[in-house]
């Protein structure tokens, strides 16, 4: 089945499938991630699914862009950890429904400062 035709979008395009999603990352990439940038790409996995399926009385704030990479499109997401701080991940489709984790790290001064701006995100002390 291809859905993107049946829904009328390009492949490319950040989606979800209820039932069809799946989300990935390489493994190998899972260790330099954890040894550059502090976060797990399982832990995007789980920050993806809270995007999709908020629980909670409050749902995740999250804000997604598409870019190039080397010919290749991608989804950047600005949204919050468990502790409540700024992070950023980088996604991409890849065929039969499969969203590809690339990256996720702590946002940047500048980008933490964009996502607060767009959605008034203000972190609650402890």
């Amino acid at each position: 089945m291809d859905i993107p035709a049946k829904l009328g979008i390009p492949t490319h395009e950040f989606r979800v499938v209820f039932g069809r999603t799946k989300i990935d990352y390489d493994i190998d990439k899972e260790y330099i991630n954890r040894e550059q940038h502090g976060y797990s790409l399982e832990s995007a996995v789980h920050l993806l699914e809270r995007f999709v399926l908020p629980l909670g009385n409050q749902p995740p704030h999250a804000v997604s862009y598409a870019f190039m990479h080397n010919g290749e499109v991608r989804h950047m997401h600005l949204s919050v950890d468990d502790c409540g701080d700024v992070v950023l991940m980088v996604t991409t489709m890849r065929p039969d429904e499969t969203v590809r984790v690339i990256s996720f790290r702590r946002a940047s001064e500048g980008e933490a400062n964009t996502f607060r701006e767009l959605t008034g995100y203000v972190k609650r002390s402890p």
